[in-house]
């Protein structure tokens, strides 16, 4: 019952954070002063995407990077890119749509996701921060398919992002749930040891002003909603 009652709740803060984003979205566009458009912060519910970049939107074409975790054959027809951060309720509501789907058209060869975890959200404290660094962190001990189990661990147990965060100890629960070993992830964890890496990575996605990004045959989606996104997407890979 107290499972049921947070999914509930989360669900209902995300529809009205979702119904605000069409409000904010109308007053971003009518907005200036001084001839330069007010930075908001917008939280995408009835859908777009979390900003906190300023009012610059993400280049229409994305650039290989050494900092995606690529499943599926390089040989697929259908090469998707998503730009997340770990503690965005968009990401975490667009994962929860796309996952399955993604997973099988790559399994059947018919797709390759590449996921980009980043640290963009930072007005949210260093949550984010951490849990990048802990997929890091497993994907280099113990290989991609932890790695991605972890990815979606995080998703799955998503924390609220007005908090409160989870602390290293349960970061380093989810990673051992994955498949880590915990006498050498947990000091990779509590010392952020790839903490370097997820501040490149989040430098060389400095033209991404949002998350969810996505990206497909190099071409950003852009359809309005997060909902549009998500059936574009799902109509794309077929």
């Amino acid at each position: 019952m107290a499972k049921k009652s947070t999914e509930q709740t989360r669900a209902e803060r995300t529809a009205a954070l979702l119904k605000e984003r069409q409000a904010a979205e109308r007053r971003r566009q009518l907005t200036v002063i001084g001839g330069i458009v007010l930075l908001l912060v917008i939280i995408a519910a009835g859908g777009a995407f979390l900003m906190s970049r300023g009012d610059k939107v993400s280049n229409s074409t994305v650039k290989d990077s050494e900092y995606g975790l690529k499943v599926g054959p390089d040989t697929a027809p259908t090469k998707v890119v998503i730009y997340e951060d770990f503690i965005c309720p968009i990401c975490g509501y667009f994962e929860s749509q796309t996952s399955e789907k993604l997973a099988a058209a790559a399994e059947a060869g018919k797709v390759q996701v590449e996921y980009r975890p980043i640290y963009l959200l930072q007005q949210f404290g260093d949550y984010s921060e951490r849990a990048a660094n802990a997929f890091r962190a497993v994907w280099v001990q113990d290989g991609k398919d932890a790695a991605l189990k972890m990815h979606s661990a995080l998703f799955a147990d998503q924390p609220s992002e007005e908090g409160p965060y989870p602390d290293d100890d349960w970061l380093v629960a989810k990673a051992v749930s994955a498949g880590a070993d915990e006498a050498k992830i947990r000091p990779a964890i509590e010392d952020m040891a790839y903490q370097d890496w997820v501040t490149a990575a989040t430098d060389d996605a400095s033209s991404v002003r949002g998350t969810p990004t996505v990206y497909i045959n190099g071409k950003i989606l852009e359809a309005g909603t997060i909902d549009a996104v998500v059936a574009q997407l799902l109509t794309q890979i077929g």
